[in-house]
């Protein structure tokens, strides 16, 4: 029985990783030639006060400096709006950051893709007071701000990122009819005629 546990620990916690890193934004496909592109990026990111740390426009990829997203007491609470939050048992959280790792490709001349990746992470400290860096996956939320504010900045407000289709595990269940009900009335020799 140890052994199943001790398997499935990291398993489950793999296919929750996975779940939450479905609600991240598509990379955008854009008929924009790549010099709006980019200067429209980082337009964006200087709107919202994120300093860019690498510019590299011949890889077409943007690094920005982590951004404090909350400190103090109420930092419990605001890691949760942003990514998902791992438990703790004796420690608590005393701030969070976060930073934008953009890629903007070039597909042809006037087609681009614009994918964007927000790392946070949070400090910990413990009992004794030892604070450690703890990586925190996100769930989407940052990224979709960007890039929906970045199609404002090409577009215009009335830009909306389109929502993608959820896969079969992401689905709501459907109401399933007792097993009485779903009783063909076929009659045929391997079913006889019901009474």
């Amino acid at each position: 029985m140890r052994r199943w546990v001790l398997v499935l620990g990291p398993l489950l916690a793999l296919l929750t990783v996975c779940l939450v890193r479905a609600e991240v934004p598509d990379s955008l496909r854009l008929n924009v030639p790549f010099q709006p592109a980019w200067d429209a990026m980082l337009e964006v990111l200087k709107a919202r006060d994120m300093e860019v740390e690498q510019a590299d426009r011949a890889k077409g990829t943007v690094v920005t400096v982590y951004r404090e997203y909350s400190s103090g007491p109420m930092t419990d609470s605001h890691i949760s709006k942003i990514g998902v939050k791992p438990k703790l048992i004796d420690a608590e959280w005393v701030k969070v950051q976060y930073r934008f790792e953009v890629e903007i490709q070039v597909i042809e001349a006037r087609v681009t893709v614009v994918t964007a990746d927000a790392k946070i992470k949070a400090l910990k400290r413990d009992f004794l007071g030892t604070q450690t860096w703890v990586e925190i996956p996100t769930n989407g939320e940052l990224e979709t701000d960007l890039l929906t504010g970045f199609g404002k900045q090409l577009f215009g407000e009335r830009f909306e990122l389109t929502k993608r289709k959820k896969g079969f595990w992401e689905r709501e269940p459907r109401y399933v009819p007792d097993s009485e009900q779903t009783i063909p009335k076929v009659v045929g020799p391997e079913r006889p005629t019901p009474p």
